[in-house]
């Protein structure tokens, strides 16, 4: 027996094709443990020609050896997809019937370029194959439909439903698609084979196979359609019924419905749609073929004996069923109204209102906004965007204030941009009271408003970085934005550096020696100007003697701003420095004194305003020198009045 091992190890690491071909004939002549053994040699040689024979050999191998073969079969698709192509009809029927039984989507295009080979049998053994990976992919989708708690992880990793779903998703995709493809180019004499394949697979909205009813160009469509008029067959009950959506087929919907009479159809039909009332075919029959169900009390009466799970069944058959949309939403709801407490119920709805066309009634998908359930809000939340009726924005900006975060997020996502460009547009049109009350409800709807003002901050022309950095004062986002405002108080336009300095100086948490650093050594004199400003509003007694020295000398602007900065901190001083601004030789100077006046209340002046407005040589010093003495005069005859 270890001479036996040692050569079939031998066998296994050689490179020489005979190896293959003594393994194989030992597997014909061998006992069972010997073939077992052979067999287990041939798959870790993993040669083609090796893997070629066991596939020709499959259907003369015992039980044990092909269940071997089926439990290792991705260590055949290289094998099985040059049998499937190859010139030995045998080996390549084998490959067919190895393919369907592994349930290998993936090598299903191999089945669909042999589809329409001359040989008949080639051909019908190709489509029966993708029938039966068709049978397998419905089969498969309605057990863990059925287990769908069962999908889920586990510390030992994953259960087995979410291994089968995983297997079932790699392959269903390839195997839809071939199926698409083989009907649209096929016109051999097993179409109504293939047409079995077809309905099998149209078990969800999403199905590329229920796709064909829509694509006008598709050679299959029309096959389809008829397929469809037909009483179906009870594994065909999903097609049936998504078929009647369309809108092609929904004229012949009743007319097919009431000519079935066999009760496993039926029995498929209605456990899908409308519940089985009480096992009774015919009164079903009659009164699906009337339609009375459908009456508001009839199917308030019979939902209330019925669990949620079960009446949830109607809501698909209510879909289907061809009345108006706002009448269906009616029904849907008081469904939804008695499974309040089953999510699988409510849940099965959701998805057949969202199955219907996008210009379909939203009254249902409204009602589960209010759901209790986080997860359903957030999926009706996203079927509205997808559908973006008239009113969606009013719809979901109700939500903000009491919504789950993940449904804010989602509602931010779709409507965010619009809703801040809005306030955006509005915002220079309102009244300071009102753009503030609007933009914190702004900055409370959507939680991402803030970054959004931030990208108007670093970007864009100059008037709209202003125009941002107005806004994010008002509404005092400021804090937010700080490393923001101080990258912009060091930007190289004077106008953007100014007002960043200036709106920053609310802070609390300014560092005086920057304040210092920009009074001294800043090129620009507005931005000079505005730090005075913030040293006069944080009364920075310590900053004295270098306000005193901008009294006396600079720009005026600056000269102004510290003269009434030390008059605000008691600084005798004040007065004279301002008595020498009013008589400075330049205009601007004698302008800003005057502003200055107007601002820290040295009346005891006017004497030299007066004479500013007489003899001044220069016009406009002359026009704001009488501008200041009228609204003096207007500010007296006020004071007097309310004295009186």
């Amino acid at each position: 027996m270890a001479m036996l091992h040692e050569l079939i190890q031998s066998l296994v690491a050689s490179k020489n094709q005979a190896a293959d071909e003594v393994l194989l004939e030992a597997l014909d002549l061998g006992d069972a443990a010997e073939r077992a053994t052979i067999l287990e040699a041939l798959i870790a040689r993993q040669s083609a020609p090796g893997l070629g024979g066991v596939i020709s050999r499959f259907d003369r191998l015992d039980e044990p050896l092909k269940l071997a073969v089926l439990a290792n079969i991705k260590s055949f698709h290289h094998a099985l997809r040059e049998s499937g192509r190859c010139d030995e009809i045998p080996r390549r029927l084998a490959a067919f019937k190895l393919i369907a039984l592994g349930r290998q989507g993936k090598l299903s295009h191999v089945l669909g370029e042999s589809a329409h080979d001359a040989d008949g049998d080639i051909a019908k053994a190709a489509i029966d194959a993708l029938v039966g990976l068709s049978r397998w992919v419905s089969t498969e989708t309605r057990a863990l439909q059925r287990g769908a708690s069962e999908l889920t992880w586990n510390q030992r990793g994953p259960a087995p439903g979410v291994v089968a779903h995983q297997h079932l998703m790699e392959h269903r995709g390839e195997i839809e698609q071939t199926v698409a493809r083989v009907l649209d180019i096929h016109r051999g004499k097993f179409g109504p084979e293939l047409l079995r394949a077809a309905p099998l697979l149209c078990d969800g909205p999403q199905s590329r196979t229920l796709a064909i009813l829509q694509s006008a160009k598709h050679g299959g469509q029309s096959a389809m359609v008829r397929r469809l008029q037909q009483p179906p067959d009870s594994e065909h009950a999903e097609a049936f019924l998504l078929g009647a959506t369309h809108g092609g087929l929904r004229s012949h919907f009743g007319i097919v419905f009431s000519h079935i009479d066999q009760a496993p159809v039926l029995d498929a039909l209605l456990r899908k749609t409308h519940w089985l009332k009480d096992h009774q075919l015919q009164l079903c029959m009659r009164q699906v073929n009337r339609g009375p169900w459908l009456a508001e009390p009839t199917l308030a009466h019979d939902i209330a004996r019925r669990d949620p799970a079960d009446a949830a069944r109607a809501g698909s058959w209510i879909v289907a069923s061809g009345i108006h949309d706002a009448l269906q939403d009616e029904r849907l709801e008081q469904i939804v109204d008695h499974a309040v407490g089953d999510f699988a119920a409510r849940l099965s709805l959701l998805r057949a209102a969202a199955a219907r066309p996008r210009g379909a009634s939203v009254a249902l998908l409204r009602k589960l906004l209010g759901d209790s359930d986080e997860r359903l809000v957030r999926m009706a939340a996203r079927e509205i965007v997808r559908r973006r009726p008239p009113d969606m924005e009013n719809m979901l900006l109700r939500l903000m204030t009491s919504a789950p975060d993940s449904v804010r997020r989602v509602i931010s996502r779709a409507i965010g941009q619009s809703g801040f460009d809005q306030f955006w547009e509005r915002f220079d049109r309102l009244d300071r009271a009102t753009r503030k009350s609007a933009g914190r409800a702004m900055l409370k709807i959507l939680p991402d408003a803030i970054s959004r003002l931030g990208r108007r901050l670093s970007t864009g022309p100059l008037e709209q970085r202003l125009k941002a950095m107005k806004i994010a004062h008002e509404l005092d986002v400021v804090p937010s934005l700080k490393p923001m405002f101080e990258q912009l108080s060091r930007d190289g336009d004077p106008k953007l550096r100014a007002k960043a300095i200036q709106i920053l100086g609310d802070l609390r948490d300014v560092r005086p020696e920057e304040l210092i650093d920009r009074l001294i050594n800043d090129s620009d004199p507005r931005v000079r100007a505005n730090v005075i400003e913030i040293i006069e509003a944080k009364q920075r007694v310590e900053y004295v003697p270098l306000l005193a020295e901008k009294a006396r000398t600079g720009h005026n602007r600056e000269r102004a701003n510290a003269i009434k900065a030390l008059h605000s901190m008691k600084v005798k001083t004040a007065t004279g420095q301002l008595e020498h601004m009013l008589q400075d030789p330049r205009p601007e100077h004698r302008i800003s004194a005057m502003w200055a006046m107007n601002q820290v209340g040295l009346w005891h002046m006017l004497r030299e305003v007066g004479r500013l407005a007489r003899e001044d040589p220069n016009l406009r010093v002359r026009r704001y020198a009488l501008a200041a003495l009228r609204r003096i005069a207007a500010l007296l005859k006020i004071e007097r009045k309310v004295a009186v």
